[in-house]
């Protein structure tokens, strides 16, 4: 059984492309070589070593200012990748998901595609500094009471690399907080 993680209601872009139900998975090294060089980029530079950070918020004390130019430049290497990963968005395969997180995803597709069906994925997190480029696989499908409305699909992750789970587990994390603070803000502005 694989790893739960919880999971956040949000909606992302994300490239669905449906395989065939023999297709065989590729192990994690066929995985990396087969993944376009954004998605590896995105996946090293996308983090922040939690003791990179430590040390630039004790640093931030004695040099705010290089601090503030490291971050600076963070955010420019962060925009030259989202740059480069709008480009291998492509529009035929384009989903929004409802819910996504480290061991799940929730997508609208335009098909109601079988259970058990491979299934190759595009993330786009790039508001949230990341990519990832994995297999899944549907596990459950709502389909549309509209004869041909979307169907929703839960799947679950089959090849995700320890790094690009990390990558969803934080962008998870910081949705979360991010959907809190603005619950907080506008339950704050109903009292005033």
């Amino acid at each position: 059984m694989s790893e739960q993680f919880f999971s956040v209601e949000h909606s992302l872009p994300i490239n669905v492309t449906p395989l065939p139900a023999d297709y065989p998975l590729p192990e994690l090294a066929v995985l990396e070589q087969e993944m376009p060089m954004p998605f590896r980029i995105a996946g090293n530079t996308g983090r922040v070593e939690p003791g990179t950070s430590h040390h630039l918020r004790a640093m931030d004390d004695q040099f705010g200012v290089l601090v503030e130019v490291i971050n600076q430049q963070a955010s420019k290497i962060n925009l030259l990748l989202s740059y480069l990963l709008t480009q291998l968005d492509d529009p035929d395969c384009r989903c929004l998901t409802t819910r996504i997180g480290a061991s799940e995803l929730w997508f609208h597709h335009p098909q109601a595609l079988a259970e058990g069906t491979p299934l190759r994925l595009k993330i786009f997190l790039q508001e949230y500094g990341g990519a990832v480029y994995c297999y899944g696989v549907v596990n459950h499908v709502q389909r549309s009471p509209e004869e041909h409305g979307p169907a929703l699909i839960q799947a679950t992750y089959t090849r995700l690399r320890e790094e690009d789970k990390e990558t969803l587990v934080q962008a998870s994390l910081l949705i979360q907080s991010r959907q809190l603070k603005l619950r907080a803000e506008q339950r704050a502005n109903l009292k005033n």
